[in-house]
């Protein structure tokens, strides 16, 4: 970057060079080093709901553009003409500009005052304000207007359909004895289904399978409890033997096995398992749409759940983005973190969060909708290639001319 800046006079690749390289760094970190985008410095911007919304053009990476890009615009701030945002100082400027005009003829005197005009338009400055001027008010749009509601639109002509959906949380290592008590989670699923809930969805690892017979006959039971109540419900747990894995499985009320899942993406130093099928399986129901699957730390990797676009605290707000920028409704069950419903559409009117306590039960109400085309659902990560590729381009280009000045041929 020092280099770069030291060598070149042009003031886009003192302002463009860093935020490609930056998101570029972080494109490459989250796609290859295993931890996904657990540690990207843009989260702030998750919880900004009107940049957030952004993700659903290219992804989290151009929330970590807009991040590096508003450090470099603000290093060209002294450059800035700031002296014609003030109508005073334009009064100042304006008897010389037409006293050159008058000495120099009025074509050159305007040319002078158009050339003055057109340095402030171009400025870094005034296009980054006018950038984020436009993605704030696309971002407010979608926040603040649901779709199909303007102007003055009765409630029951845009509001979907609902279904209430129950959330099951773990006891984890706080209530290690009830991970072999089968009793206590469909007796807590049960109550959920008396309160009206037709699917029900346990947070991660709520029990164990020491080894196939064992899982066979939890799976047995959770077939014979969704025939008998008429619900579909996903059970997790962790299977012992004979290779250990971490599983969600989702049956039908029909009593068939729709999911049966492993987790793709084990979290490193943390679980010891070999990682499952990198697959985003799904399901098309009746009752709630296409349904698909995924396990906590699966959320963490972009490409992993981009999966869902063609087909249907702090982690929570990372798993909050997966389903803006792929436009799908997020039903999270998560022990010791946030539970709740996410929407395609950042603050929706059906997103509800509640802080989820160990060996609790929760009720949430699903919205029935479609799930939203985005531009990110098509094009991927088309936008981290690209200003991967304006990186390495300037990088090659000033390296190039500085070759060139010093009579070396490359």
């Amino acid at each position: 970057m020092y280099y770069l800046v030291k060598h070149t006079r042009c003031i886009w690749t003192r302002v463009f060079f860093f935020p490609c390289a930056w998101t570029s760094l972080w494109f490459l970190y989250q796609s290859f080093g295993g931890l996904g985008d657990y540690f990207t410095l843009s989260t702030a911007l998750v919880n900004w709901p009107e940049i957030a919304q952004a993700t659903s053009f290219a992804g989290r990476p151009i929330l970590d553009f807009f991040v590096a890009l508003f450090a470099t615009t603000l290093l060209e701030l002294p450059n800035y003409p700031i002296y014609l945002l003030s109508s005073s100082e334009k009064d100042q400027h304006q008897p010389l500009l037409e006293e050159s005009a008058a000495e120099d003829g009025d074509i050159e005197g305007q040319h002078v005052y158009k050339k003055t005009c057109m340095a402030f338009l171009k400025h870094p400055v005034t296009l980054y304000v006018a950038l984020m001027t436009i993605i704030y008010t696309y971002g407010g749009a979608c926040t603040n207007i649901s779709t199909g509601s303007f102007y003055q639109v009765t409630y029951p002509k845009y509001i979907p359909k609902n279904q209430p959906v129950g959330c099951v949380v773990g006891g984890g290592s706080a209530l290690p004895e009830l991970i072999t008590d089968y009793d206590f989670w469909f007796n807590k699923s049960t109550k959920l289904i008396n309160a009206g809930a037709k699917l029900v969805l346990w947070s991660e690892l709520v029990v164990v399978a020491k080894d196939k017979e064992e899982e066979a006959q939890l799976l047995q039971r959770a077939k014979t409890f969704a025939i008998e109540n008429q619900v579909y419900i996903t059970i997790t747990y962790g299977l012992l033997a004979p290779v250990e894995q971490n599983k969600l499985v989702l049956i039908t009320k029909e009593g068939d096995v729709a999911i049966d899942y492993n987790k793709a993406h084990p979290v490193p130093m943390v679980e010891t398992q070999p990682p499952g099928e990198p697959i985003i399986q799904f399901v098309d129901t009746e009752d709630f749409g296409r349904i698909g699957a995924a396990i906590c730390y699966d959320y963490n990797f972009p490409s992993f759940i981009r999966q869902a676009s063609p087909v249907g605290t702090y982690h929570a707000q990372t798993n909050s983005i997966r389903a803006v920028e792929n436009g799908f409704t997020l039903f999270r069950c998560a022990s010791q973190g946030l539970s709740g419903i996410f929407e395609s559409t950042m603050n929706g009117v059906f997103s509800q969060r509640v802080a989820s306590l160990n060996a609790e039960s929760y009720l949430f109400y699903l919205p029935i909708q479609k799930r939203v085309a985005t531009l990110y659902g098509y094009i991927g990560d088309t936008f981290s290639y690209l200003v991967s590729l304006c990186a390495l381009s300037i990088i090659i280009l000033t390296i190039r001319n500085k070759c060139k000045l010093n009579n070396i041929s490359i």
